[in-house]
């Protein structure tokens, strides 16, 4: 898997095997934060995105999308900030068949789901609707495509809910509908079920993360329950490729601890600390 950590300071992209074996450190530039790293299909080219290093690495108005091959060489921007008049792009993820990138983009208050090529020109606007369009993925088919986003235009975090739309664009249609805040949702590799989060328990204050949790549902919405279930900060799931698994990040307040990196399996069991990470705030798999 590829994953980012900022044990050297700044954030940078690194890969590990499942297993724990074999951590090799992929990007090296103190100047940036490297962070959200997406390994193509054919695992030979990686897209992710880099703040400066005085920027949190979640502010999507100073991302700019790069890519690199899978041993570190060949590195190029492919988008950088404020390309098309956008004001803001995040959440890059190819297309099953690794000619597209989807990502979000475009207006701060309207943010929507684009479609560029795999090199991140020509976008292709998916969606045109109101509020904020964000945390696309793919379905395995390569067929549609889902998100998160609001009912209206005003948007705050605590609105946005779970869509699906078709990937040449189209009515999209609402999946969530449970009073929390969702992101980052993601099918299961044989597109039946819906892996993302949601704000269980909202933040008491600016200091308190909240509590969040991984809940799965039918690709339908239907179905819906918990995949954790506990006070912790669950985030970012993402499936094996034989859906036995969704590895995600984890943080646990009041611990000592960094953001860490875990499995469990999908009838939620077998929760487990991945091997060999390392020190630092470990992030955003992509196995």
């Amino acid at each position: 898997m590829v994953f980012d950590s900022d044990r050297g300071g700044n954030f940078e992209i690194y890969a590990i095997g499942t297993d724990g074996a074999g951590l090799r450190q992929i990007s090296s530039d103190n100047r940036y934060h490297s962070s959200w790293p997406r390994l193509s299909p054919d695992r030979r080219t990686i897209l992710f995105y880099r703040t400066p290093s005085t920027v949190h690495p979640s502010d999507a108005r100073q991302n700019s999308l790069w890519l690199v091959a899978a041993d570190g060489t060949g590195l190029a921007e492919a988008r950088p900030v404020g390309i098309d008049g956008w004001q803001a792009q995040g959440h890059g993820e190819w297309s099953p068949d690794g000619q597209h990138i989807a990502m979000h983009g475009g207006q701060i208050l309207n943010s929507q789901i684009f479609v560029t090529d795999a090199f991140g020109r020509n976008p292709r606007a998916v969606t045109n609707r109101p509020g904020r369009n964000l945390d696309p993925s793919w379905s395995p088919d390569g067929n549609a495509i889902v998100f998160v986003g609001c009912a209206s235009t005003d948007c705050p975090d605590r609105n946005l809910a779970v869509y699906t739309v078709l990937a040449p664009g189209g009515e999209a249609r609402r999946l969530t509908d449970n009073g929390m805040r969702s992101n980052d949702p993601y099918y299961s590799p044989d597109g039946r079920q819906i892996a993302w989060i949601s704000e269980t328990q909202p933040a008491a204050s600016a200091t308190d993360p909240g509590v969040w949790n991984i809940l799965i549902m039918a690709a339908d919405g239907s179905n819906q329950r918990r995949l954790t279930d506990d006070r912790q900060v669950n985030s970012v799931p993402r499936w094996s490729h034989d859906g036995s698994l969704v590895y995600f990040h984890r943080f646990e307040p009041g611990s000592g601890t960094p953001w860490r990196l875990f499995s469990i399996r999908p009838d939620g069991s077998n929760l487990s600390l991945v091997p060999g990470q390392g020190p630092g705030n470990n992030e955003n798999p992509s196995i």
